[in-house]
């Protein structure tokens, strides 16, 4: 379902031209109203609470440990954590329930960190069963996505499911809903900014070479490929 889109520029709102001279009242019909884009409203957004304090493009708050913070049960987390068994690119923040929303799967984001700098947030949701809410917050803070789409899914019991794919943009950061092909009732929202694609890629790159090591026949003199560059912000 990735595919590039070119030429993608943020729409501002216009506002209609005041004070023009009246015309004759048979004169000409009145020109439709232009079509205003839908204004957001951050704080209406379930997601904001969060996103207050993990604010992308800047530094990770410094958070206790998750162990230090869990329920009784284990279950869930009382305040803002860190899993510190993370591997310090990608790390398991846990967000306590009244800052997280409704439709997010559990009480762990993962936050892509580059240096101390939140680069990168991903979001787990609970796919097609909460995607209306998850679009909702997600138009309250950026607006009407840039591309919306329909997919058809089947989940694992063959029953097919309507699932929606969403993207939007507020340069440089990049934000993508969607849900898991196979696992429609799992989902993810994507906010990363250039730095964090590179990580990613990185990672990839570096799992891939642990995963396929080069053979020990192999020429020593081979070039070896540089690690894939990170897809075009703005694009799926």
């Amino acid at each position: 379902m990735k595919f590039p889109v070119a030429g993608l520029a943020v729409a501002g709102l216009m506002l209609a031209a005041t004070g023009a001279h009246a015309a004759p009242a048979a004169s000409a019909a009145k020109a439709p109203p232009a079509e205003k884009a839908p204004a957001t409203n951050p704080a209406s957004s379930a997601l904001s609470p969060m996103l207050h304090v993990l604010e992308i493009g800047n530094p990770l708050p410094a958070l206790p440990d998750c162990a230090d913070k869990r329920t009784p049960d284990g279950r869930d987390v009382t305040a803002f954590c860190v899993e510190l068994r993370g591997d310090g690119l990608m790390r398991q923040v846990g967000v306590p329930r009244d800052k997280r929303p409704a439709f997010m799967d559990g009480p762990h984001a993962v936050a892509f960190v580059d240096g101390n700098a939140l680069v990168g947030l991903i979001v787990p949701t609970a796919g097609a069963n909460s995607q209306q809410a998850a679009l909702d917050s997600l138009n309250a803070i950026y607006g009407k996505p840039f591309r919306q789409e329909q997919a058809d899914m089947r989940d694992k019991a063959g029953n097919s499911v309507k699932t929606v794919h969403a993207g939007w943009m507020k340069k440089p950061l990049t934000v993508e809903l969607y849900a898991i092909p196979e696992e429609p009732s799992t989902g993810t929202i994507e906010l990363l900014l250039p730095q964090a694609r590179v990580l990613m890629a990185n990672k990839d790159a570096e799992v891939d070479k642990q995963l396929n090591p080069a053979s020990a026949s192999a020429p020593a003199a081979k070039a070896v490929k540089p690690a894939p560059k990170p897809s075009k912000p703005g694009s799926w």
